[in-house]
C-alpha cells in the first residue's frame, strides 16, 4: 500500500475502508482481483445512495471518484 494517508492512496480510500471494511470482508469472498474492486465500487454507490440523498451535502464529505477500488480489493484479498 502506500503511504499517502493512513497508509493508502488517498484518505477516500481510506474512509471506505474504515467504515464499510468489515462489511466487505463478509459479503466478498472468494472473487478474482477486479471483479471485486467492482464489486465494491458498486457496493459503496448503492449504500450511500440508500443512506444519503443524492443532493444531500454530505455527498460533499467524500469525492468516491477519487477511492482507488482496485487498492481496496488488494487488501481484502491478501488478507
Amino acid at each position: 500500500m502506500n503511504n499517502g494517508y493512513n497508509g493508502w492512496t488517498n484518505r477516500e480510500t481510506w474512509l471506505v475502508n474504515l467504515h464499510w471494511g468489515e462489511t466487505i470482508e463478509e459479503v466478498f469472498e472468494e472473487i478474482d482481483l477486479q471483479t471485486l474492486a467492482d464489486c465494491i465500487e458498486n457496493f459503496i454507490y448503492d449504500e450511500l445512495d440508500e443512506q444519503i440523498q443524492a443532493s444531500s451535502v454530505f455527498r460533499d464529505f467524500i469525492d468516491l471518484h477519487c477511492v482507488n477500488w482496485r487498492e481496496l480489493a488488494e487488501h481484502y484479498i491478501s488478507e
